[in-house]
């Protein structure tokens, strides 16, 4: 009986243990806390060929829900490009669903900043992911702009 008893204490005392324990971080690319400002890719080895991809993850903090802003600028180097850029939230860096927000740009033919902006107003997920799909026979370096500020 006095094994039978230490079992279930043990097996009880673990059962909470595991439920203590907090999620692990994903490796992200940056941070978001409080007021930021940064530009994202725009090098030449963030220079996309054709249909080509890039992704970049953010980690959001903070003690308040943050608005963001995202502006696309498109580096152009050669051919016509066009592709779109995508906002995608997340509450655990793994499952990613899309914010509903892009921004699209087609037959890109020179240096151009785009006139949609994607606006996330309220944001408070602790993941953000941003991707960038290029469509088209181009050479373009694409270089994204964010803004956040507390509410």
């Amino acid at each position: 009986m006095k094994k039978l008893l230490s079992i279930i204490l043990i097996a009880m005392c673990s059962t909470v243990l595991i439920a203590q324990t907090t999620p692990s971080e994903v490796t992200t690319d940056a941070k978001i806390t409080k007021e930021y400002y940064k530009y994202i890719w725009g090098t030449t080895s963030d220079t996309l060929t054709n249909a080509d991809t890039l992704s970049y993850v953010f980690r959001v903090r903070g003690s308040q829900t943050q608005d963001i802003n995202i502006n696309l600028y498109s580096d152009y180097v050669s051919g016509t490009a066009g592709g779109t850029l995508v906002a995608y939230r997340s509450p655990d860096g793994v499952n990613y669903a899309t914010t509903g927000d892009t921004i699209t740009v087609a037959s890109l033919t020179a240096d151009a900043l785009d006139g949609e902006q994607i606006a996330l107003s309220d944001y408070n997920n602790p993941y953000l992911k941003l991707i960038y799909l290029q469509t088209g026979t181009a050479v373009t370096i694409p270089k994204v702009y964010i803004y956040s500020k507390k509410n």
